[in-house]
């Protein structure tokens, strides 16, 4: 019972996901807002409610959301800022492997949103190598994705229906086999390589709604981070991972602007969005970028 509630509760927000890149920016305000006030929700919850773990954390996390609420912010594609998807042999471990799947998940996603579809083929390919390398080579098989995508490579509509499949098939087999360990790894890596993605494109758009997008997103790293420390006993490497992460929030944490805001006496000033000075942000750029290039040379 407990797996079939954890199945519904990912659906629900694969759906979302969904959602939000069907319809138009113009016309996709409501259904961004409700997504955002659903990891909100996430963000507040209980850090030991184990019951929560998969709506935060699953294979193949999510790079359909989390692209597509950058996407929305002005996320455009700048060539050479993704991962190198060439050599996904030189990923060893089990953790980095992990790592590295979500990764890769997010420059996927990023590549589709942005009809980088070439690309996206060989990040669809490289995360199907990883995947096998960690047991799951019979996803791949059964669903034929690599196939379908490649067959439908020029129809983003189709794309990202194969994508939202492999996420789902992912995440039910890790389930099943008691393996979400891997997802909280993977997840931890896609919302760093949005992160990264994100930061690299204000660096050069200046675009004000993409750096408020980033911000935002700072908010739910608390949860990532509690994810993580419940999965420690099934891979000693997660503890290093966990606090990797930490210092990116605390450096955040530390900022005078979110201090401020964290002290406001007025409950609606405290919640409005931080307004980080431009020092500021870019520390928190070069601090997401020194945590994702660590993550992508482990």
């Amino acid at each position: 019972m407990r797996k079939k509630v954890q199945s519904l509760a990912f659906i629900s927000l694969l759906i979302l996901g969904i959602n939000l890149l069907l319809t138009s920016c113009s016309g996709n305000e409501t259904k961004e807002q409700a997504k955002e006030q659903v990891i909100d929700n996430q963000s507040s919850d209980s850090s030991k409610n184990k019951e929560a773990l998969p709506e935060v954390s699953y294979n193949l996390p999510s790079p359909l959301q989390i692209a597509s609420l950058f996407k929305k912010s002005g996320l455009v594609y700048i060539e050479g800022i993704t991962n190198n998807q060439k050599d996904p042999a030189k990923y060893t471990s089990n953790f980095s492997k992990s790592l590295i799947l979500g990764v890769y998940g997010a420059d996927l996603a990023y590549c589709v949103l942005n009809k980088q579809n070439q690309d996206a083929m060989l990040y669809m390919k490289a995360s199907t190598q990883l995947s096998g390398s960690l047991g799951m080579s019979s996803i791949f098989e059964e669903g034929s994705f690599v196939k379908r995508f490649e067959k439908n490579i020029n129809n983003e509509d189709s794309l990202r229906n194969v994508i939202a499949e492999v996420q789902m098939a992912t995440d039910t087999y890790l389930q099943d086999n008691e393996q979400q360990q891997i997802s909280a790894i993977a997840f931890s890596g896609a919302w760093t390589e949005a992160m990264y993605l994100g930061s690299k494109v204000f660096e050069k758009s200046k675009d004000k709604k993409l750096n408020e997008k980033i911000q935002e997103q700072m908010t739910i790293l608390s949860k990532i981070i509690n994810v993580l420390k419940s999965r420690e006993s099934k891979d000693p490497e997660i503890t290093a991972l966990a606090s990797d992460l930490n210092g990116l929030l605390e450096v955040y944490d530390n900022f005078l602007s979110v201090k401020n805001s964290k002290t406001a006496s007025n409950e609606e000033e405290s919640n409005n969005l931080v307004i980080l000075s431009d020092k500021e942000t870019s520390d928190l750029i070069k601090k997401i970028s020194e945590l994702r290039n660590k993550f992508i040379n482990s």
